[in-house]
């Protein structure tokens, strides 16, 4: 599971509050004994949760409940429990409240699509996309992970995927696999997917020795009747489909004959909705 080091907790930290919470300090409540509790209101799947008792450890203040990041919780159930200064709780709750509900929202909605898919084909994969909020990557790629998908891609680094943008610089078909057929030796085994518009194009890319054959926009119909022609040119190529999936069409897609479907439908909806409550207490100090 991603976690996050003390210098990004810190950052998370100096959004919300650079200099001091004035409220707090108005009201002279620094020092005052207090708890605070996070419950659902809805049914969520948890994340970030290692990152709120990071958080919470940040400004001296004892987590005293804690569900780990992935479980599945009911609504209505108090699932984060600390205790300490009102001063540090109220520097630190709406700073936990955010990355909780936005992970946790994006953790969900891999959930349901998850669910959807593997009702249909047990053995597929739900893979999002490098479409991530700048600056969120890390928090995205947890919550995808928590809600039981899969990732794509992590960034350019470590996957080979050939584009369009990448094949309009060949003359054509033939210098392209010729290219490939050059270079492959030197990709120490990992896969090389190429992504097609056609029926066609998957068919030439299969035989120039694509490990994995990526339709982009397609519907499930269209993968589903070529499937078999290219299992027969390499039985062992993957299929992947891209391009408009959400939790609507999952389920066509994933009785395709797809191995991965790539989605960004996770990432966009509402954050989990939390009730998040302050309350003095006289008994820990």
């Amino acid at each position: 599971m991603i976690h996050f080091n003390d210098y990004e907790i810190d950052q998370l930290l100096h959004e919300d509050i650079p200099y001091e919470d004035l409220t707090t300090a108005f009201l002279k409540l620094e020092n005052k004994p207090a708890r605070i509790q996070f419950t659902t209101r809805e049914d969520t799947v948890l994340c970030c949760m290692e990152e709120a008792r990071q958080i919470f450890s940040k400004r001296g203040i004892q987590t005293t409940l804690f569900t780990p990041s992935g479980e599945f919780i009911e609504k209505s159930v108090k699932f984060l429990e600390a205790e300490g200064l009102a001063g540090n709780l109220h520097a630190v709750w709406r700073v936990i409240e955010n990355i909780m509900g936005y992970a946790s929202g994006i953790a969900t909605r891999t959930r349901l699509m998850v669910q959807k898919a593997i009702q249909i084909n047990p053995d597929i994969t739900i893979a999002t996309t490098r479409k991530t909020l700048p600056g969120a990557k890390k928090i995205i790629l947890k919550a995808v992970l928590s809600g039981g998908g899969s990732i794509h891609r992590h960034g350019l680094s470590d996957t080979l995927l050939i584009f369009k943008n990448h094949i309009s610089f060949f003359e054509s078909s033939e210098s392209l696999i010729s290219r490939i057929a050059e270079r492959k030796r030197l990709i120490n085994g990992k896969p090389l997917t190429v992504e097609v518009k056609t029926t066609d194009e998957a068919k030439i890319m299969t035989k120039a020795g694509a490990d994995i054959i990526q339709f982009d926009h397609l519907s499930a119909s269209e993968i589903s009747s070529v499937v078999s022609v290219l299992k027969k040119i390499n039985p062992s190529v993957k299929i992947a489909a891209a391009g408009g999936i959400s939790l609507e069409n999952v389920e066509e897609y994933a009785g395709c004959g797809a191995h991965i479907l790539v989605s960004s439908w996770p990432y966009y909806g509402k954050p989990a909705d939390f009730t998040v409550i302050i309350q003095p207490i006289f008994d820990i100090f």
